[in-house]
């Protein structure tokens, strides 16, 4: 037979005092059959000795047939009388149910003289027990201790501090025999982890325990971590967690430290979620991760790589993350500050409290992940104005948006901007339309703006016709727009234009629509339809300029033929009077006037 038991669960004997008495043992184990858990029956046999290696036999062996056995599992139970004075050890052989020889379990089992329950422990669960008497555990102020390999694994010590004369909470340290929590610490917890100091851990090559330093701390695990500190009182940095990683410490009353490595929360509910070598060193401040970040003002955020908030004089343990941090120069440091770093081997840190800073050189994308060309973006808000600085990447200027004023006056000024100076501006305010203002009335070229007119750009060129008529079929109006039209179409005030649909039926093509079908006017070539019909007013003029001419040169001749006419006339009369007078006066008559016109 090839048959071994891996562990004897539990044997006791229950036996009164009276010595030489008949007394029930019940003997508890587990068969292993060729090295998997027995199942079936078996024969079993006990044998009572004096002690654990003595050959001399209390009492005759016990044969027990076809036990059952399951899941590698029995149970048997048998009358003794034996002396009470006296130790009992068994010693059990087993046998296929009904087969020759027994073959013997090695080792003898030492027989407990008490009832069952209350002495041991049944691997396979106890019935009847109640825990107002039926406990694992001390009794006095003592310390529980449980072992492994021999070795300190669960250590559970009740506080000093008593309530209704029991203490009001326990240490639990689990983990390494190194692990320690500060003497007069109660409520705190080392769920595992740690390594002695001494000994090194055959893969990282590193000792150090785990450590509990204020009133209910926590280390989940990991090693060389710490909560709370080792200095100042037990309550100072209370409520502090660990959850694991190595070389962390949650330093700060109730900070956090998940994970990582070599991590630091020393102020007052700070946090460090994970990452390397990270610190988060003021009150209510948070690193969420990466590498080498500080979030050195209270409330601040770090994240990233080499994110820096700026410490303050009341900032706590720098650890490694605020170690380069510079100085606010105040208590809170840039408290309220946001600073998130992209994978940059350098420094990125806050100016300023109340800041929102992101280094992202791959682009800064909202609802799009399109992104154009790096540029530098920087949002500020001064004396009421809001500002965007955006810069592209590497160079010294760059474009600045601001806006100021308030719904009435409202501007928005643009600004070529190096980060302290403002230089070639423009603004744009609006109260219902849109102006511009320069601060000199000049611009770079002449003209107004530019469109391209290259002939090169160009094809199907005809020149415009009737255009006079067709501006003068257009008719202007003063109209105001009713109260009950769309948002951001009502504008206040009497206004001069045009009719939509009057426009459209003479050019069509300065008419489009919104997606509700209201129309819109936007000319197009006014200029040159205004160029085409001066031309044509100038031609008209001409025109009539020519007939006025050709009537002005008739009339003229016209008016010397009546006035040649005119004066063969007079010529005439002056001649019939001057003939009259030498007949009624023939001599007294005077010389005739040559050319003249008048009589007597």
């Amino acid at each position: 037979m090839n048959r071994t038991t891996l562990s004897i669960l539990l044997f006791a004997v229950c036996m009164p005092t009276l010595p030489a008495l008949a007394s029930e043992f019940v003997y508890q184990g587990q068969l292993d059959d060729r090295g998997a858990p027995a199942n079936g029956r078996y024969d079993f046999r006990i044998a009572a000795l004096g002690d654990e290696k003595s050959a001399a036999e209390l009492m005759a062996p016990i044969t027990f047939g076809a036990i059952e056995v399951k899941d590698g599992r029995f149970e048997l139970r048998f009358d003794a009388a034996l002396a009470s004075a006296r130790e009992t050890w068994l010693e059990v052989a087993v046998r296929d149910a009904g087969a020759g020889d027994f073959a013997a379990i090695p080792g003898r089992s030492k027989a407990i003289r008490a009832p069952l329950i209350g002495a041991c422990w049944s691997s396979t669960g106890d019935g009847g027990t109640s825990p107002a008497t039926n406990f694992l555990g001390t009794t006095d102020a003592q310390p529980l201790v449980l072992r492994t390999a021999n070795v300190q694994s669960l250590r559970i010590e009740p506080s000093a501090d008593l309530y209704g004369g029991s203490p009001i909470t326990a240490n639990v340290i689990a983990g390494s025999r190194g692990n320690a929590v500060q003497p007069g610490v109660r409520g705190a917890t080392i769920a595992g982890g740690g390594v002695p100091l001494g000994d090194s851990d055959p893969t990282f090559t590193n000792d150090d325990p785990n450590f509990v330093g204020d009133h209910y701390g926590t280390v989940g695990g990991g090693f060389a971590n710490a909560a709370g500190d080792y200095v100042g009182t037990v309550a100072d940095r209370a409520f502090a967690t660990v959850a694991g990683g190595y070389v962390n410490g949650a330093h700060g009353y109730a900070s956090a430290v998940g994970g990582g490595e070599l991590n630091f929360a020393s102020g007052m509910d700070s946090t460090v979620a994970g990452g390397g070598l990270n610190t988060a060193s003021h009150q209510y401040s948070m690193v969420v991760g990466g590498y080498f970040n500080c979030a050195g003002g209270v409330r601040s955020f770090a994240g990233g790589t080499f994110a820096k908030v700026r410490v303050g004089a009341l900032s706590d343990y720098a650890g490694f993350g605020c170690s380069t941090a510079a100085a606010s120069g105040d208590d809170d440091g840039d408290e309220g500050s946001f600073v998130w770093a992209d994978a940059e081997w350098a420094d990125f840190s806050s100016s300023g409290p109340n800041q929102f800073l992101v280094r992202a050189a791959g682009g800064v994308g909202i609802n799009s992940n399109n992104l154009p060309a790096a540029v530098d973006l920087a949002l500020t808000s001064r004396s009421g104005n809001a500002d965007l600085w955006m810069r592209p990447d590497g160079q010294p200027n760059g474009i600045n948006l601001a806006a100021f004023g308030d719904a009435s006056t409202a501007a928005l000024y643009i600004a070529r901007f190096d980060g302290s100076n403002y230089t070639d501006y423009a603004l744009w305010q609006t109260d219902g339309r849109l102006r511009v203002f320069f601060d000199n009335p000049i611009k770079p070229t002449s003209g107004g703006w530019a469109a391209p007119s290259d002939m090169r750009l160009k094809r199907d060129i005809e020149p415009l016709s009737h255009s006079l008529d067709r501006l003068l079929a257009l008719r202007g109006v003063r109209y105001a727009y009713r109260s009950d039209a769309p948002n951001g179409y009502f504008t206040p005030g009497v206004h001069a234009g045009f009719v939509a649909q009057e426009v459209e039926a003479v050019f069509p093509e300065w008419l489009s629509r919104d997606a509700d079908g209201y129309r819109m006017v936007a000319p197009q070539g006014f200029e040159a339809l205004a160029v085409e019909a001066l031309r044509e007013l100038r031609d008209r003029a001409l025109s009539a300029d020519a007939a006025l001419a050709g009537r002005i040169e008739a009339l003229e001749r016209e008016n010397a033929s009546l006035h040649a006419a005119l004066s063969e006339l007079a010529a005439e009369q002056a001649r019939v009077i001057a003939d009259l007078r030498a007949e009624l006066h023939p001599a007294a008559a005077p010389e005739p006037l040559a050319n003249s016109s008048r009589g007597d």
